[in-house]
């Protein structure tokens, strides 16, 4: 009898342990996979929240943060960590804030803006490998790597338009002013491509330089000025010139007037001063819902490059992957409309984005082409 009992109670001791083996593994797979779930994703924005840029860099965070809003109420189990440093769009300050973003913060991604910043930390960039979403023009290291440019490329649009421009006008004396950046020499090239004709050009390398231009411009009867600048030095310089001659040359803008429109009304005290004025721009999306929730966080309608941010912030997360390879190559099949218009890659990684041609009637922008 005993025997038997005791070959029961070790069948039931063996059964016990089997149990016991099943359940341990059970809950070690439920632990990983809700480790997988619940991994914090940190995302890295870089920005010029000081300096000249600094409009454009709050801008750009705002719509950021507006579309991260909006996707933690979409999937509140999932934890997003945005940490933001200011880059000041300088090269010293930005390497430094991207070695604290990758060595000490161990950000998954990032989002940039400022040109000489990615220019100078490309090649660290793609040795760490994680997606980054640029939206300025990458002037140097352009290849199919990690980084994915969310502005299409400069020069083709650019060409483009200073041929619209030649063959749409007749003008006698035409200035080309433009800013003394990697992006505004990479514009001004692009243009003097695209325009034939004789023009001169006015380069600005500090604010100082607007007034001293605008003064030369005036006395010396320039009928048109091809504006290449950000937009704050793009409505610096229009307010200068309208106090010097009553009778305004014909503005000619880069895409920025469109992104700006709202800083120069801001500065100008209006936009009727761009009467007549026309512009590059690209072709945009359907807005109303963005502009709604902006103006109910914000209280403003936005600003400068925020439809920009907003949809950054999308396609990064849209396109999650746990694997990097992955996440980029979701990326850089995205095929979609954004709110700053379709969002496509070409094999470079650089936003492909068709242009129109805007004119500046009763202050405001309207499609003419």
């Amino acid at each position: 009898m005993c025997v038997i009992v005791f070959h029961i109670m070790n069948k039931q001791i063996k059964i016990i342990g089997v149990l016991i083996v099943v359940v341990a593994i059970f809950g070690i797979l439920n632990i990983t996979n809700q480790n997988k779930e619940s991994k914090v994703v940190t995302l890295g924005l870089m920005l010029p929240l000081s300096g000249d840029y600094a409009v454009a860099g709050q801008n750009y965070q705002k719509g950021v943060e507006l579309a991260l809003n909006q996707y933690k109420k979409q999937f509140p189990n999932k934890t997003i960590k945005l940490v933001v440093e200011d880059d000041g769009f300088d090269v010293k300050k930005g390497v430094s804030a991207y070695k604290k973003l990758i060595n000490y913060d161990h950000i998954d991604a990032l989002m940039m803006l400022s040109t000489p910043v990615i220019d100078a930390i490309h090649e660290d960039v793609v040795k760490d490998g994680i997606p980054v979403m640029q939206l300025g023009v990458q002037t140097v290291g352009i290849s199919d790597d990690n980084i994915l440019q969310m502005s299409p490329s400069g020069e083709t649009p650019l060409r483009e338009f200073a041929q619209y421009l030649e063959k749409n006008h007749t003008f006698s004396k035409v200035a080309v002013v433009y800013d003394n950046t990697g992006a505004g020499n990479s514009f001004y090239k692009a243009f003097s491509e695209g325009y034939s004709k004789d023009f001169s050009p006015f380069i600005i390398n500090t604010k100082a330089d607007i007034r001293g231009h605008a003064i030369k411009i005036a006395a010396e009867k320039y009928d048109a000025v091809v504006i290449l600048t950000s937009p704050e030095n793009g409505a610096l310089f229009v307010k200068e010139i309208s106090t010097l001659d009553k009778t305004l040359p014909f503005f000619g803008f880069d895409a920025q007037l469109q992104t700006g429109f709202a800083d120069y009304g801001r500065i100008l005290g209006g936009t009727d001063k761009l009467n007549g004025a026309e512009s590059l721009w690209l072709k945009s999306g359907n807005a109303d819902q963005f502009k709604k929730l902006y103006a109910e966080k914000y209280n403003t309608e936005p600003g400068f490059i925020s439809d920009f941010g907003y949809d950054i912030l999308n396609v990064l997360m849209k396109n999650y992957s746990n694997d990097k390879t992955s996440w980029l190559n979701n990326i850089k099949k995205e095929n979609k409309e954004g709110v700053s218009g379709p969002i496509s890659f070409d094999n470079n990684g650089v936003r492909i984005q068709p242009i129109v041609i805007n004119k500046v009637i009763d202050g405001k922008l309207i499609q003419i082409q």
